[in-house]
């Protein structure tokens, strides 16, 4: 919303008695958190979202329609799969994360030797581009800095896209 400056999110289940309110500076809320947050939403239930919005100062009240969402957190068959990406990534770092939306450090290591570039993109949740460069390799390694372009507040995607393989990583930008 534009002018926005604070959301309200309202977690409903009445059969279960649940009722949460989690207010953020972004439109985006990570269902992830601990008891010592609130308690945590039941793997099999499903939940009631109502947003109320803060622009100059004022709520907009809770929407009057609601989404729900359903957790399933089930695993396959035979327990959960870790795909070979996850354990063969080579080691990305980003720097600082959180960041003020300015400037991003990014080294990584271990790309195949032959490899003389890589493209990187970064995301907002929404999947709307924030940026995309392609970086040199040099011997296995990307070492540079990386321009979010005053990005606002959120969380991101930075996907680096080295021969066949993507690598992503979270960026979150908090001033």
């Amino acid at each position: 919303v534009t002018g926005a400056t604070e959301y309200q999110f309202r977690i409903t289940n009445t059969g279960e008695g649940y009722s949460q309110t989690f207010t953020r500076s972004t439109y985006i809320l990570q269902l992830k958190w601990n008891s010592s947050v609130a308690p945590p939403l039941v793997d099999g239930y499903t939940y009631h979202v109502e947003i109320n919005v803060k622009v100059n100062g004022v709520y907009s009240g809770f929407c009057a329609s609601s989404c729900t969402i359903t957790i399933n957190n089930n695993p396959a068959p035979g327990g959960r799969v870790v795909p070979v990406e996850a354990v063969d990534q080579p080691p990305m770092n980003l720097w600082p994360n959180p960041n003020d939306g300015q400037r991003l450090n990014l080294a990584v290591a271990g790309l195949p030797l032959h490899m003389d570039g890589a493209d990187v993109r970064v995301t907002d949740l929404t999947g709307r581009q924030v940026m995309m460069a392609t970086l040199p390799v040099v011997e296995g390694s990307i070492s540079t800095a990386l321009d979010l372009n005053n990005a606002p507040n959120g969380t991101y995607l930075l996907l680096l896209t080295a021969g066949e393989r993507t690598y992503t990583q979270r960026v979150v930008v908090s001033r």
